[in-house]
């Protein structure tokens, strides 16, 4: 439906620059889809745009993708969901709103949302839910460790746009067996040569994060007590430093993997050595850029430029 690097969870910033409404104000509301949000009925609410007619009716499964070149990705599956206009809790827009609001400290927020308080965007991101209308069960979504792309052999896309495309009960099934084929099970050890079963396909959502997450943690431990706080390793921005304040010591630092876990070359399995530790912006342009950059060629990239 749209691609996001954070998963579906949040905002981030980078995504500035297009003529569509993500390019224009930095974020969209698709970037909520996977949040674990507390709901007063503990299912995840989906927002979908453009639903076909009829859709009130039973239930439905989704392949969810994202467009991408040179071929859509799979990137989950969503299954017994129910359509109905969605209502955000207080507590949740108010999150949401904070998580907006903090875009503008690398002036990632377009022009209708930067000039407000996290009140008044609170209150717009209430105005603006109503697509917020598709509801599933924690144990009916499944997302990918990592996106692959949709076997055309079986479905093939149709339409550019963000709507729900249609699909038959014979293909989604076949999709997803096919996709969900290789999924395996992670074991964890404490050391930097540890290898973490990444990028194969699982099903359930929390195996998904607790796989990644792992490594993730680890990882970032093992650079603080190397170098002292987590930095950018292309750009070098410290965001203690960078913002002036103690509270984002080792904050916003994310862990990139050198090579992509769909790349031919990466075996199904991640070494904490394998990841480097980029802020949000070098990140981004890594995912852009292509041919994909290393962590280091972006570095060089960055010093002949200053």
């Amino acid at each position: 439906m749209a691609g996001n690097d954070q998963g579906w969870r949040r905002p981030h910033g980078g995504r500035r620059g297009g003529d569509d409404y993500l390019g224009t104000q930095g974020l969209g509301h698709e970037d909520w889809n996977f949040a674990k949000d507390v709901w007063n009925d503990g299912r995840y609410h989906l927002y979908l745009r453009s639903t076909p007619a009829g859709f009130d009716k039973g239930q439905f499964n989704f392949v969810l993708g994202a467009h991408a070149s040179p071929s859509p990705m799979v990137v989950g599956f969503v299954e017994n969901t129910t359509y109905g206009v969605s209502k955000l809790p207080e507590q949740v827009l108010l999150r949401r709103a904070q998580e907006v609001f903090a875009l503008n400290e690398d002036g990632s927020l377009g022009s209708i949302y930067a000039r407000l308080s996290v009140d008044q965007i609170a209150a717009r991101l209430k105005r603006e839910a109503d697509d917020y209308r598709v509801s599933v069960a924690p144990q009916d979504l499944h997302i990918l460790a990592q996106p692959v792309p949709m076997p055309t052999d079986i479905y093939k896309v149709a339409h550019p746009g963000y709507r729900a495309l249609p699909m038959t009960a014979v293909q989604f099934a076949a999709i997803k067996e096919r996709v969900l084929s290789n999924d395996t099970a992670a074991s964890v050890d404490q050391d930097e040569d540890t290898s973490f079963p990444e990028g194969l396909l699982v099903e359930k959502l929390h195996r998904s994060r607790e796989r990644s997450r792992r490594v993730v943690e680890l990882a970032k431990k093992l650079f603080i007590e190397k170098n002292g706080r987590l930095c950018c390793e292309a750009c070098g921005l410290d965001p203690e430093k960078h913002f002036g304040s103690s509270k984002m010591r080792n904050r916003i630092i994310e862990a990139h993997h050198d090579v992509p876990l769909s790349d031919d070359k990466h075996e199904g399995a991640t070494k904490v050595s394998d990841l480097r530790m980029v802020c949000p912006t070098c990140h981004r342009a890594i995912h852009t850029m292509r041919p994909w950059l290393t962590v280091k060629e972006l570095r060089k990239l960055l010093a002949q430029r200053r």
